[in-house]
């Protein structure tokens, strides 16, 4: 008898799982037919606290006979209004008792008579509730311009918090319309899904009620709300499309037209790319100073943190304008797909909206290549945190909340890849036929995308006739992590023997006997056959369902003393590794005058591929490092990136063991001579990338004339004027504080207190936690933590920069541990959020006693938080995995620094 692979036998019950609940989906007792919400918030702006109360009216039809109506409902108070009518007499049906299941969020009503067949009624419902940051609906603050404590109220109800707000039905493919009434206070407003209908009078004076228009048919989680003080902006008006209106706070609002500017520019691009107009008459852009979700987009409602919608033009870095426009075109690339989604689908189609989100981007600002660069620096991040060993499927991040953001981002890269091997044209109009056909929110989109892509591939002969769509995105898509390829030349016959293997950072004994393989489309160039324009595949690995992944042999791809390279481009999330000679050779050619002929994305991929590989024990310290070299002569800021992310690691890893100082010349070796050639014959005028990377490596390895460099510029620093190159502060201000002293710690302070830039307070904070003084790091966890008005992205920015400072680690700790009660209150026990804090302290840990104290720390005193055992499980073994990193290989970047550098320092010699 022939065994499954483990990873299908378990999504295999998993869709069994799910096929019940279809089947249970497809033959309710009810369905809502119509919602009327009415909902009177109230906040005390003093504690950023709030209660909200209401009615809700929902109209059903009986499918099946029965006397109970069960409903979900998380945290509220129903009552003392539990009402039912018959629609078409009038009549009320009696409650004979009412039920609740907490584990199961589950409210029921049972009835007296029984509920007919075919037959409407009319549930009316009483609620009340707490906002916090945990459930979906959370008030915020801010200081506005007078030092005024403000609030703002918004909602976020998916993917599964609407039942937090109201009862209600929480099944997604129960669909119906919505009208929403909002009580608020006179002087703030109220906006939501749809365009407002009317304002009324509410019986109390100082509240006014606000009617929105009906909505279209859509699921509860969909619904959206905000109540605010905010002042409104109008982009560009937009032939035959939506109105779009903007919500900011008054005193930052200039800082939105950036934005605003690019919001009609990038609706137009994708009613041309989809062929199809945008869903919705009007929409309303809500910018929030504090908020406890990221940005998230509904039908006529969007809502981002400030950090990823604000830009100023003097005062934010060149990254900033890039990563809004990012932000802008993810949100609205989703509103095409949000009619089709299903719990199960999120990473399919929120991963096409990462993907096409940066053709929107290279429209409206095409000198940035934006699109290609970030697709490869998503490619290095996504290989990173698939490659441990508890990474799961992309098809299974619907119930995987934490690891949702990596699948969305893997699937991202695997539309690339599939884009890559088909084509443009038949990747557009495959997208454009599905978005037409494909039924709202079925869970069988995603088989019925991959044969649509089929059917135009087949139709343009785009791929080979024995590769199937399905069964190559089913291999990526179904399985967790991806492959490593191994490329082994026989230098005499010719030959190259090509096989995989899943690639694991850190492989436990468990994990090396579970059998995987993938379709790899492989694409290779030589130093005879440099052609690194196409990415269409010469050969693939194919993958034969039950059956181990099998060999490939070559002919005839380079001569002997020529290199190969595979995976062009880095068009397939994979790592790829060599033979040594092969190795060798590569190294030599990047080492030579014409290294650029190597394209470089290839370059980059190379780099980050050898010390990822030489992490896991793959290839050696020795032939990784010594590969560096090339660096020196190096222009490309994508190379020096992968780079920079690698050492960077290699550098927070080392610093507090006895080999640092000597990783710390071996990283001045490398930088000396780009950092002269940059910052020395060159004037600040055009400060590019790579100068912001290379001064960034150099001052955090102590190069001197990075210091001085730092120091000087830092000097003629004022609250006045600030001449220093805005893409070049991080650097220049966190040096300073590491060399300074209490005055400009002060100064730098005081410039934090007197801007309204998020991006720069963001960079002001980080520097000042790079001080060397207790009583810095002190004051800036009580700012953190002890303040209302923080947003909580900048606690956390301050709380890591404080845990990865050398002096601050203990501090950081021993601060979250002796005030955690107070933590989780000012969190709303928030998982997610708090998860963020432990797991900054546990990228620090290398040793078994502080695993061991985290490790109780959690299970003490977070483990009764809501989801908190997935979380606590993923943050172990970041430990779990420095500790082995550290038992494996820090004897082999020992002797391979000490080697190159030629150290005499005593860990070099005994």
């Amino acid at each position: 008898m022939l065994k499954l692979p483990w990873y299908l036998i378990f999504l295999h019950l998993i869709g069994a799982t799910g096929a019940t609940e279809a089947t249970e989906a497809a033959a309710p007792n009810l369905r809502p037919l119509h919602y009327n919400l009415s909902l009177l918030t109230e906040v005390d702006p003093l504690k950023l606290s709030g209660t909200f109360s209401g009615e809700v009216i929902i109209r059903l039809r009986v499918w099946r006979e029965t006397r109970t109506i069960v409903l979900s409902k998380h945290g509220l108070r129903v009552g003392p209004k539990v009402m039912l009518f018959r629609s078409n007499t009038g009549g009320r049906v009696t409650v004979r008792k009412v039920w609740h299941i907490r584990r199961l969020q589950q409210f029921g009503i049972v009835f007296n008579s029984m509920l007919w067949l075919g037959e409407e009624y009319s549930l009316v419902l009483q609620f009340s509730g707490q906002m916090s940051r945990a459930s979906g609906y959370f008030v915020g603050g801010y200081m506005d311009s007078k030092d005024h404590p403000q609030w703002i109220a918004v909602t976020q109800l998916a993917p599964n918090l609407a039942n937090t707000v109201f009862p209600c039905f929480e099944n997604r493919t129960f669909l119906a319309p919505f009208i929403l009434n909002l009580a608020h206070p006179r002087g703030t407003n109220a906006v939501s899904n749809m365009r407002v209908r009317k304002i009324s009078d509410h019986e109390y004076d100082d509240y006014i009620w606000t009617t929105f228009h009906q909505t279209p048919e859509m699921s509860v989680q969909r619904l959206a709300f905000s109540i605010n003080r905010f002042t409104n902006r109008t982009s560009a008006e937009i032939a035959k499309g939506p109105a779009v209106t903007t919500w900011l706070r008054p005193k930052i609002a200039d800082q939105g037209d950036y934005a605003i500017r690019i919001t009609s520019q990038i609706i137009v691009y994708f009613v041309s790319l989809f062929g199809k107009p945008y869903p919705a008459m009007k929409i309303d852009q809500l910018i929030l100073p504090d908020t406890a979700y990221q940005s998230h987009e509904h039908l006529g409602l969007v809502s981002y943190p400030e950090a990823a919608f604000l830009y100023s033009e003097q005062r934010s870095t060149s990254r900033a304008k890039q990563q809004v426009a990012s932000h802008v075109a993810h949100e609205f690339a989703h509103h095409w797909l949000s009619d089709l989604e299903n719990t199960a689908l999120h990473w399919l189609h929120y991963g096409l909206s990462d993907y096409v989100a940066g053709f929107a981007v290279d429209n409206v600002e095409p000198a940035w290549r934006f699109h290609e660069l970030t697709m490869l620096r998503q490619a290095f991040a996504v290989l990173d945190a698939d490659s441990r060993s508890s990474a799961q499927p992309v098809s299974l991040a619907h119930a995987l909340v934490s690891t949702a953001t990596q699948a969305y981002h893997k699937s991202a890269l695997l539309f690339r890849m599939l884009h890559s091997l088909i084509g443009t044209q038949v990747f557009v109009n495959a997208l454009r036929l599905y978005l037409q056909h494909s039924p709202k929110g079925s869970a069988s989109n995603q088989a019925f995308l991959w044969h649509t892509l089929q059917e135009e591939s087949d139709r343009q002969m785009s791929l080979r006739q024995d590769i199937k769509v399905s069964q190559l995105m089913d291999s990526w898509t179904m399985q967790p992590g991806y492959p490593l390829i191994r490329v082994v030349r026989n230098y005499d016959t010719n030959q190259v023997t090509v096989s995989q293997e899943r690639f694991l950072r850190n492989p436990g004994k468990r994990m090396k006997k579970r059998q995987h393989c993938w379709w790899v489309p492989l694409t290779f160039a030589s130093a005879g056959r440099l052609s690194f324009v196409s990415t269409l595949p010469s050969e693939w690995l194919t993958c034969v369902a039950r059956q181990t992944a099998g060999r490939l042999v070559l002919n005839e791809v380079a001569q002997p003393d020529e290199w190969v390279v595979f995976n062009l481009r880095l068009a397939t999330p994979c790592r790829v590794t060599y033979d040594e000679r092969n190795w060798q050779l590569i190294g030599e050619a990047l080492s030579a005058p014409n290294a650029s002929s190597i394209d470089r994305f290839t370059r980059a991929q190379l780099i980050s591929d050898v010390l990822n590989l030489a992490a896991a024990g793959v290839v050696t310290y020795d032939l990784a490092l010594n590969f560096l070299g090339h660096l020196r002569d190096e222009d490309e800021f994508i190379v020096w990136q992968a780079a920079g992310k690698c050492l960077e690691w290699l550098y927070r890893t080392l610093r507090n063991t006895a080999i640092i100082s000597t990783f710390k010349s071996f990283m001045r070796g490398l930088l000396q001579a780009k950092f002269d050639e940059l910052f020395k014959s060159a004037g600040k005028e055009n400060i590019t990338e790579l100068m912001v990377i290379v001064l960034q490596l150099s001052c955090q390895t102590d190069l001197q004339s990075c210091a001085d460099f730092a120091l000087k510029e830092f000097a003629a620093l004022t609250l006045q004027s600030n001449r220093i190159p805005v893409d070049l502060r991080e650097t220049i201000y966190c040096t300073a504080i590491q060399f300074g002293t209490e005055a400009d710690w002060t100064l730098l302070r005081r410039l934090y207190k007197r801007s309204d830039v998020s991006e720069e307070r963001r960079i002001i904070l980080s520097a000042l936690a790079c001080s060397r003084e207790n009583w810095a790091m002190d004051k800036l966890l009580k700012l953190a933590f002890v303040g209302r008005y923080l947003p909580k992205e900048d606690v956390l920015l301050i709380f890591g920069a404080v845990a990865q400072n050398p002096f601050g680690y203990n501090l950081a700790k021993k601060y979250l541990m002796n005030n955690i009660k107070a933590i989780i209150k000012l969190y709303g026990s928030s998982t997610d959020e708090l998860a963020q804090l432990v797991t900054v302290l546990m990228e620090e840990v290398t040793t078994e006693e502080d695993l061991n104290a985290l490790r109780m720390f959690m299970k003490t005193d977070l483990g009764s938080l809501p989801g908190f055992e997935t979380a606590f499980r993923r943050i172990l073994e970041l430990g779990r995995n420095n500790i082995a990193w550290h038992s494996r290989q820090y004897h082999n970047v020992l002797a391979a620094v000490c080697n190159i550098t030629g150290s005499i320092e005593p860990q070099c010699i005994y």
